[in-house]
């Protein structure tokens, strides 16, 4: 199906999905932690205490670091909403930015699991790429070699350059 603009996104979802998470696994184990500590059961707390302390870390830096955003694309300009989870705001890009501040569209090829009987596949992000000082924006998530094709239509519609990292290299026999 081709793309049309105005082009709505919203990559955030697997991203708030993983801190949703990693935040509701670290409370679980924090709460477990304050009743073995009130229950004095001390040989409990000790690794539940190093538990609680690495998710936290790891949801922070999942916090941190995440990618997603949500928003509308049309010829002039990307809107782009804030990206909240709960009450919290998530770091990344908000606002207007007009399409002469982007320099190309990006498609990152990655590679799926290997091993037989796992699921899942290869799968590309889509990236809006910004001048210096404007951030790239994450436009789309596919998988299976789609992103190749919806960069090559966005490219178009927006009279971008697309630039492919990571594609996978096609031998010829």
């Amino acid at each position: 199906m081709p793309l049309t603009l105005p082009y709505q996104f919203d990559t955030s979802g697997v991203w708030r999905s993983i801190i949703k998470g990693t935040l509701g696994l670290t409370l679980v184990i924090t709460l477990s932690l304050l009743y073995a500590l009130i229950s004095r059961h001390w040989a409990a707390a000790a690794p539940l205490a190093l538990c609680s302390a690495m998710l936290l870390f790891i949801s922070r830096l999942f916090f941190r670091f995440q990618t997603g955003s949500a928003g509308t694309l049309s010829a002039e300009c990307v809107v782009i909403y804030p990206n909240r989870l709960f009450w919290l705001s998530l770091p990344g890009p908000a606002g207007t930015y007009m399409l002469d501040r982007f320099s190309g569209v990006r498609v990152e090829f990655s590679m799926g699991p290997v091993e037989p009987g796992v699921q899942g596949g290869p799968n590309e992000v889509v990236w809006l790429v910004g001048r210096p000082g404007t951030p790239d924006i994450a436009l789309a998530r596919t998988s299976d070699g789609a992103g190749r094709g919806v960069g090559r239509e966005l490219g178009a519609l927006l009279n971008l350059p697309v630039q492919e990292v990571g594609a996978p290299k096609v031998i010829k026999l």
